[in-house]
């Protein structure tokens, strides 16, 4: 969500869960009936006090000059009421704007007419979203002719996350006992606060000084998952902190000529830690409690069949007793970079940058584990030892465009990157087996194995892009572009080195080393047979001659579209079009994916006091490859050969069987606005928007529903504002939401939610 958050007519983030009284409904139907009262009655009241002034009221002018400055300021204040029916947590997942007092909007904006300013010739301030809206944005910009320009930004949102069939086990009602999981397994309530500070001294003259420091610090509650035996849930605290400083110095001694350094230092912390959270906690025999995890499906074994024993769990389930997790990550990277723009020679423009980059990045981790897992009888075991990773990174980048005549141009552009990642984790591992022939949740704990291990690893890339591109004016109607492109890649990734004597040093890594090289002709032409109407297509085709993963693509064709129109001063109509195919035809990977989209745009402004816009955008997205996997008693997907994965192997691999898994997505989106100013001080707006999604996808678990392959999403708004006085108005929003999946909803908590949100303001502006 953007701007002003009064009338809120996009999907919004998601922040931490509201609480919801029980007498929210009433209130809020009280309060709505009093609502639409005013709404019916305010357009009289305007009609009949423009009646009765004779004459419209005379728009105020924009600002004030106030001794040496012309000043423009607004400030916005409302209250929201919301209603939310069906489910909240997908609510809170797609919009979280809930019922109270709001700081909705404010701006400042101050301009010296002389620039003449004794601390600073302009200053804006601007904000929106305080109060409890799940977004909260601060800007403030201040500058000093030829001496300072200084920019702050704070950003704040809450990112509430919980899409149920995301890592959700989808547990079968045939279970016993039946225990479906009602909410997502990897739900979020992640509180974000960025800041981002800017100085540029001197910013005018022959060496200018630039000074920068950027913030991201996001911190809250979520859960995990981990697969050991079963899949317990855990309570991930989420720490997560960026500082990011910048020094830059500009040089411009040299006419049409600009010289920069900058120097970049990133500091990344990472303190999110693990712990088993208390959840499908039963007790054994001897009453002690045990987490059976969040898959509970009793026909295939999972945590164990039975699950219960007069009632009581069998105790030769695999469960949890305790489980931490920590790893402390530690990140350094900087950077430094070296630009070059200039336009010294004459028909010559050239930019240029190089760049270096070392990131160490060092990581204490501690893993601890109790209860049972059954496949290796283990009841206890601990990971630890601290890794480290540096990455080396080195780019350029070099741009030349000449022109040769009037009509023709002839640019190249190359980039260089090189990068390579060495690191090495000194593990310690214990494991800890039970006691007896047959260990269950109640054995005493046996032996002890300790191991450990210096595992070093390498991955490393190489690359340079070449496009080189002609372009020819043939005449003020039509123009038009040839190049090509080539690209070729060198990647090296070693198999893991483990050493039982790190002191004596790594050997050569052996590994897969890979070249890929890309071959790529481009062309484009632009239209301009009137004035109103302009016409570009664009195509390029890639051919590789080998692959790095079993989805990259050896062929690549893409074609774009752009058209605009203005067949009179009031009409504005655009539209797009952009096809992009890829395949990689490989006896073992048949991969083939498209993407298509196709997109209108009209806005119509025919009088000052009507508006209207429309915009409608189409997706068809397709993706498809052979997949291994293992199938249940219950599902065979069409198609499958039993065996028949390349890489199956009895000893290693239990995923015998391969089938062509394809993903297909069909996305409508519309949108539509009207504007009307019946009378001068009264303005209304209606608006409807749609997202309609239908798809299909390879499914290998029956119980799984389409969920977001299959949904409508309705969003119609309005807005009513009236002008009290000068420099006061009074504002009303409407909106509404629903969104409904099409499929079943599966063993999970239902999706649906409809809601109602209206937000009345006063707004004070001049």
């Amino acid at each position: 969500m953007t701007g002003s958050s009064r009338c809120a007519d996009t999907i919004a983030g998601a922040p931490v869960r509201q609480a919801r009284g029980p007498d929210c409904r009433e209130s809020f139907m009280r309060k709505s009936l009093w609502l639409f009262v005013v709404l019916l009655l305010m357009p009289s009241w305007a009609l009949a006090q423009a009646g009765a002034a004779g004459t419209p009221t005379p728009a105020a002018a924009e600002g004030k000059d106030i001794s040496d400055y012309h000043i423009e300021q607004s400030i916005e204040l409302g209250y929201r009421f919301s209603e939310v029916n069906g489910s909240g947590s997908m609510f809170d997942t797609f919009i979280n704007q809930h019922a109270g007092p709001r700081f909705l909007d404010q701006t400042l904006s101050m301009h010296s007419l002389n620039n003449a300013g004794v601390l600073f010739d302009d200053l804006n301030v601007s904000s929106f979203g305080w109060g409890g809206d799940p977004e909260n944005v601060g800007r403030v910009s201040v500058s000093k002719n030829k001496w300072y320009d200084f920019s702050f930004l704070f950003r704040r949102d809450q990112n509430f996350f919980d899409y149920d069939l995301l890592a959700n086990p989808l547990n079968p009602p045939t279970s016993t006992p039946h225990l479906p999981v009602g909410f997502s397994p990897h739900e979020m309530q992640i509180r974000r606060r960025m800041y981002d500070t800017g100085l540029t001294l001197m910013p005018q003259s022959k060496v200018t000084l630039r000074l920068g420091h950027t913030r991201n610090r996001s911190e809250g509650p979520s859960f995990s998952s981990f697969h050991e035996g079963t899949d317990p849930l855990l309570d991930q605290a989420w720490n997560v902190t960026q500082n990011d400083y910048h020094f830059g110095v500009d040089f411009k001694m040299l006419s049409k000529t600009n010289l920069s350094y900058d120097q970049f230092l990133e500091y990344d912390r990472n303190d999110t830690n693990w712990s088993l959270s208390p959840y499908n906690v039963f007790l054994l025999p001897d009453g002690t409690p045990v987490s059976l995890g969040l898959p509970i499906n009793s026909d295939a074994g999972q945590p164990c069949t039975p699950v219960f024993r007069n009632d009581s769990v069998n105790t030769r389930c695999n469960g949890y007793f305790a489980y931490t997790r920590s790893q402390r990550v530690r990140t350094t990277t900087p950077t430094e970079s070296l630009s070059l723009q200039s336009t010294y020679l004459k028909r010559v423009n050239l930019v240029a940058r190089a760049t270096y980059s070392s990131a160490d990045m060092n990581s204490p981790y501690a893993e601890f584990f109790d209860g049972l897992v059954t496949r290796t009888n283990e009841r206890q075991f601990t990971f630890s030892g601290p890794a480290h990773v540096r990455r080396i990174a080195v780019t350029s980048d070099l741009g030349v465009t000449v022109e040769l005549t009037s009509k023709l141009n002839l640019s190249d552009n190359f980039r260089y990157d090189n990068w390579h990642m060495p690191g090495t984790w000194d593990s310690l591992a214990t494991a800890t087996v039970g006691l007896g022939t047959r260990v269950t949740l109640l054995s005493p704990l046996g032996p002890t194995e300790t191991t450990t291990a210096f595992v070093a690893n390498f991955l490393g890339q190489k690359s340079f892009l070449n496009l080189i591109q002609a372009e020819y004016l043939a005449s003020k109607h039509f123009g038009v572009h040839v190049g090509f492109r080539f690209r070729h890649r060198h990647v090296f990734k070693a198999e893991p080195e483990t050493f039982t004597d790190p002191e004596a040093g790594l050997a050569e890594f052996e590994g897969d080393s890979i070249d890929v090289n890309e071959y790529t002709p481009v062309v484009g032409v632009w239209f301009r047979p009137t004035s109103a109407l302009r016409i570009n297509l664009e195509a390029e085709a890639t051919s590789a001659d080998n692959f790095i993963t079993r989805i990259s693509p050896r062929q690549r064709q893409n074609y774009r579209a752009r058209a605009s129109y203005r067949p009179v001063r009031w009409a504005n109509l655009a539209g797009s079009l952009n096809i992009w195919e890829s395949r990689n035809g490989e006896p073992d990977t048949q991969f083939k994916q498209h993407y298509r989209n196709v997109g209108f745009v009209a806005s119509l402004l025919p009088k000052e006091r009507v508006g209207f816009d429309v915009s409608y955008n189409y997706t068809n997205a397709l993706q498809q490859a052979l997949i291994c996997f293992n199938f249940s008693d219950t599902v065979i997907p069409a198609g499958t050969v039993v065996n028949g994965c390349p890489t199956f192997d009895p000893a290693e691999n239990n995923n015998p069987n391969q089938v062509l898994s394809t993903y297909v997505n069909h996305t409508h989106y519309f949108a539509a606005n009207l504007m009307v100013k019946p009378v001068k001080q009264v303005t209304a707006k209606v608006g409807y928007g749609l997202t309609s999604v239908n798809g299909t996808t390879t499914l290998l678990n029956p119980l799984q529903p389409l969920g977001p392959l299959d949904f409508t999403y309705h969003q119609p708004l309005a807005e009513l504002s009236y002008e009290l006085a000068k420099y006061w108005s009074v504002n009303a929003c409407w909106n509404y939401d629903q969104y409904n999946e099409g499929s079943f909803i599966g063993p999970t908590s239902p999706r649906y939610f409809h809601d109602n949100r209206t937000t009345l303001s006063l707004k004070y502006a001049f």
